[in-house]
């Protein structure tokens, strides 16, 4: 029994209340309110009346740091620390061994050394945004079909709705599927999905990213695409300084060709990640939606087709690219820091889902 389900079972109903205020009255210590502030894993079930991160955690994967101003997830590989790591690790090296070097000479090179250090800070800056942003979740439990017999889901439910689009008249194929996600109990608004890793819906989801412990949804995916920007052009740049310090001294730079020899092998899988996401935004399509079209797990090396009937087709490759990586980001539907009363229904978990026929 996973981590998750143990919090389900514990949670499977809201807490009681006061009949007459409908509050929670209990209190708790300044040392756990304190605790609490800094680290959320479990969320709190004691307390009915509180903040979004004592209390998502309950229904979701998510843990909450210094008052929810930071997000991960629980029960994963920690990739993301390696990666964080990786980021680093080379501008330290390149800080000791390298900066002051090139800095002190006469011949123009400052500009070199203050790109690098300018695009590793954006890749370092945005690759934590990513990591600990609101990708766009959506609350649970908005849609329960019924309130009795054990919160059965109708069958209907199992069935998506197909809506019509603009462009139904001249193509009749296109059209806009609704779904109903059975896990979360909400009709899931057009281009979101389920993420079992999160535990939640995500809006405009294009997959849950294990480099950055987190999905790439509507609220984060041009943090995700400036990381990668970023990350590409501080390696450009480790390689050019490099490359011009090995120039003038050809003995003695063990840690130069160590960097260099790092910068060449690391920049191919973010520049590979940049330019496929380029050219998928371009024919208006999320990765989740292109693995749907092609059935493969491993998109980054098949060839980019437009999808069929695409309804947000723009019409340009230019303005899809915008559509998608620009697109607002919206306001937080889960808020971590956002009050709630009590006996809020997003905030707790009702018995597993079952149809009729499953009776």
């Amino acid at each position: 029994m996973t981590s998750f389900n143990v919090r389900r079972q514990r949670q499977a109903y809201p807490l009681e209340t006061d009949s007459e205020s409908g509050e929670d009255h209990r209190e708790e210590s300044w040392f756990k309110t304190l605790y609490k502030w800094i680290v959320t894993i479990d969320g709190d079930v004691e307390l009915s009346s509180e903040r979004g991160y004592r209390s998502i955690p309950l229904v979701s994967n998510y843990v909450f740091f210094l008052g929810g101003r930071v997000r991960s997830l629980r029960s994963t590989q920690h990739i993301w620390l390696l990666v964080l790591l990786a980021i680093v690790a080379p501008m330290v090296l390149f800080s000791i061994f390298e900066a002051r070097k090139l800095w002190r000479t006469s011949l123009g090179y400052k500009p070199l050394v203050f790109f690098f250090y300018y695009f590793w800070a954006m890749a370092c800056l945005f690759f934590i945004r990513t990591a600990t942003a609101d990708p766009g979740a959506l609350p649970k439990n908005i849609h329960i079909a019924q309130l009795r017999n054990n919160y059965q889901i109708p069958q209907e439910y199992y069935s998506s709705i197909s809506l019509p689009t603009p462009k139904s008249n001249v193509d009749p194929l296109s059209k806009i599927d609704i779904r109903y996600c059975t896990s979360c109990r909400i009709w899931r608004p057009p281009r979101a999905s389920h993420c079992s890793t999160c535990g939640v819906c995500v809006m405009t989801h294009d997959h849950h990213c294990i480099w950055v412990n987190n999905c790439v949804g509507q609220r984060n995916y041009r943090y995700f695409i400036i990381f990668l920007i970023g990350t590409v052009l501080a390696e450009l740049f480790l390689i050019a300084n490099c490359s011009i310090h090995i120039a003038r001294r050809s003995s003695q730079v063990p840690v130069t060709i160590l960097l260099l020899v790092y910068a060449c092998l690391s920049i191919l899988y973010p520049a590979i990640l940049l330019g496929y996401h380029v050219f998928m935004t371009g024919t208006q399509q999320t990765t989740r939606e292109f693995l749907k079209q092609v059935h493969t797990k491993n998109p980054v090396f098949t060839k980019i087709k437009p999808a069929p009937h695409n309804p947000f087709e723009q019409g340009t490759f230019i303005k899809n690219m915008g559509s998608l990586m620009l697109q607002p980001q919206g306001p937080s539907l889960l808020g971590a820091r956002a009050k709630h009363r009590s006996g809020d229904w997003r905030f707790y978990n009702i018995p597993e889902q079952h149809s009729f026929q499953r009776l």
